[in-house]
């Protein structure tokens, strides 16, 4: 005859509690890993934001805003104060850097002064008219020659002297550019001296008759492309 036995059936207690919840949670949600087998994953913790991550954040934004500001105001001032930096440039007798004469008038050869379409070059060595006029040649360009008081008006700034593309004609005692042009006297005012057959520029639209022989300094010029 069999036994008979008493089993002790008690219904089984479901553990509600939040804890254990979350933690059926996350395993049901898990991906599983190696050998198929889900992994309970750890809980992640609240992101804390240091004091010192925000003044670094802001230190970066105020320098960004800093140099966006700089580089505002370094193109206004390279726009506004560009003829002033020519003027200055021509009173110094130097040369002009590229980068100054950018956004005004051009292109012109490097070193070249651009100032209102045309290329302006000031040579500091001395030499006679011809071979003035043969230096200048060999660059593509001419003596200076004067357009208008208007377009040119920072030559009126020029203290020393410097061989121009005037000469007279033997023939009949006129005065011509180099291009064959005769000099009208709106462009500049010529003062003439005896034995004076070539002409140098002086300053304020003066020009003065010279021999040609003399050694002088010389200013190159040619039409900006």
């Amino acid at each position: 005859m069999s036994k008979c036995h008493n089993y002790d059936l008690k219904p089984a207690k479901w553990d509600t509690s939040q804890e254990q919840q979350k933690q059926r949670l996350a395993l049901t949600t898990s991906q599983p890993g190696e050998n198929g087998i889900i992994r309970g994953r750890y809980p992640i913790e609240k992101l804390k934001i240091s004091p010192m991550f925000v003044v670094r954040v802001l230190a970066i934004a105020l320098a960004i805003r800093f140099t966006l500001n700089t580089l505002m105001w370094l193109a206004i001032f390279k726009e506004t104060f560009q003829p002033v930096i020519i003027i200055l440039t021509v009173l110094c007798n130097k040369e002009v850097p590229v980068s100054s004469r950018e956004g005004y008038c051009g292109p012109c050869p490097n070193n070249w002064i651009c100032h209102r379409n045309n290329c302006y070059q000031f040579f500091n060595e001395e030499k006679t008219w011809n071979q003035s006029q043969a230096s200048c040649l060999s660059q593509n360009s001419s003596l200076l020659k004067i357009y208008s008081k208007e377009e040119q008006d920072f030559l009126k700034l020029v203290k020393s002297y410097h061989w121009m593309g005037l000469v007279q004609i033997p023939a009949n005692g006129s005065w011509q550019w180099e291009d064959g042009s005769s000099l009208s006297y709106n462009q500049l005012t010529l003062v003439e001296i005896p034995k004076g057959s070539c002409a140098v520029y002086g300053s304020s639209f003066k020009a003065y008759t010279e021999d040609c022989a003399n050694l002088n300094t010389y200013i190159c010029m040619k039409r900006a492309v």
